[in-house]
């Protein structure tokens, strides 16, 4: 087994989009009992991003709502920190609310804001959850020794991008604070790491994806790994993926707003193991790979 990209990729495109959009990317993924959701950043006409949600029976053929559910207008009080846009959502399921951890991009540079709904139409918004410069944040789907834990990136310009963990007692106040994981020198993740998918629980540990930057020349190459973590100490890292498991190939790939970018911020993992990676390609679309859950951990060992 691999890491199969779907036949009639993009699954989506700004042309799927039911009002104006320059892009749609960077979709999160979760179920809602039978049916497929994912929660993509749309790039608006003025260049500031909001989110938006699109719903499939099959995770193939997906349609994308009428408008916006968050928008940099929609937060109040916390506008001065979503002002150029609100971006690259991970939601996590919890005692049955869901969390979304997205980055908020303004002048402060960008932070890790956090929403809770049931719904998707009516959102309470709890704001930045850490400090800029911080972003690539998704948290755990339960608590672990007592806490809710995330993994976040601390992301200034001189940092190689690695990525942290972090406890809390409420999902509010962050502390605990321990380095994760950075990318090996010399490889196709040198230039920095971070965090793509919510992490899944598994019979070995937290299975999660992570993505990794090389640049040749001047410019980025974005590819996808995957990593475990231990169950019950989530801050030791058991396994990564030696090499990529999706990098950019085909021309939705290699060609868009940011060239040679594969990068996801979701997936959704079936109960017969079957595991549906969502995925962007050049910053332009959303696209879909499909793979096992097996497969996945045996890179891992």
């Amino acid at each position: 087994m691999s890491v199969l990209r779907y036949e009639n990729n993009p699954v989506l495109t700004s042309k799927n989009v039911p009002f104006r959009v320059n892009s749609i990317f960077n979709a999160s993924a979760f179920k809602i009992k039978d049916h497929y959701f994912l929660l993509c950043r749309v790039e608006m006409p003025d260049g500031r991003s909001s989110l938006v949600l699109a719903r499939s029976a099959d995770g193939l053929s997906f349609q994308v709502y009428d408008k916006p559910c968050l928008t940099p207008d929609m937060h109040e009080q916390f506008y001065d920190y979503v002002e150029w846009g609100v971006e690259d959502p991970r939601v996590t399921l919890i005692d049955g609310r869901y969390y979304i951890l997205y980055t908020g991009y303004s002048k402060h540079t960008p932070l890790v804001m956090m929403a809770e709904t049931s719904d998707f139409e009516t959102f309470h918004l709890h704001g930045p959850i850490t400090e800029p410069s911080n972003k690539d944040a998704a948290l755990f789907p339960e608590k672990i020794n007592g806490f809710y834990w995330k993994i976040d990136r601390p992301s200034v310009k001189e940092s190689r991008g690695e990525m942290w963990i972090n406890k809390s007692p409420d999902l509010i106040h962050w502390g605990g604070h321990r380095f994760l994981m950075s990318g090996r020198e010399g490889t196709w993740e040198e230039a920095k790491i971070g965090l793509s998918s919510q992490p899944v629980k598994t019979a070995k540990g937290w299975l999660l994806l992570y993505h990794g930057v090389r640049i040749l020349g001047h410019a980025p190459i974005y590819k996808l790994g995957v990593m475990l973590l231990d169950a019950n100490e989530p801050w030791r890292v058991l396994g990564r993926s030696a090499h990529p498991i999706l990098a950019p190939e085909t021309s939705y790939e290699r060609i868009g707003d940011v060239n040679n970018v594969v990068f996801s911020t979701g997936w959704i993992v079936e109960p017969d193991g079957e595991v549906k990676i969502y995925y962007s390609g050049a910053d332009v679309n959303v696209c879909l790979a499909t793979t096992t859950l097996d497969y996945l951990l045996s890179l891992c060992e």
